[in-house]
């Protein structure tokens, strides 16, 4: 019989939501969110990003970056701009504000890392990340 228990969808979804979890409950602490804290990391990666890039980035929808970046706006951790040549295309790109609030957070981005790979040694990562990387390759179908 079918277990969910054992199901590798179920086993990594619940790994999943723990993790995010407890780095929300950190960043909270210092006034910020994960989903925020991801923002600001992309935009300091990439620099100028459509709206929608960044959707597809972090995996949301369009309705629900636009709302995330709303509230960033008012923050003044980010600014949008329209594209010159098709209004439809709205990017958005970190203030200084915003850079010095994600240079203040990445060491949290970078202590939760350590904890959740704490007593796993290299070559496990490894393994983790090309069997993570083969499963996505079958999700995609």
């Amino acid at each position: 019989m079918f277990d969910v228990d054992t199901c590798i969808c179920f086993i990594t979804n619940k790994v999943s939501k723990k993790m995010a979890d407890k780095m929300n409950e950190k960043l909270v602490l210092v006034g910020s969110t994960r989903v925020q804290w991801l923002v600001m990391y992309y935009l300091l990666k990439y620099g100028k990003m459509s709206q929608r890039d960044l959707g597809e980035k972090m995996d949301i929808k369009d309705s629900t970056v636009v709302r995330l970046i709303d509230r960033m706006e008012k923050e003044q951790f980010v600014e949008r701009a329209k594209d010159a040549k098709d209004r439809r295309i709205t990017y958005v790109t970190l203030t200084e504000k915003g850079k010095k609030r994600i240079d203040e957070l990445l060491p949290i981005g970078e202590e939760m890392s350590k904890v959740f790979s704490s007593n796993i040694s290299e070559e496990e990562f490894e393994i983790f990340n090309n069997v993570l990387n083969k499963m996505a390759e079958n999700a995609e179908g």
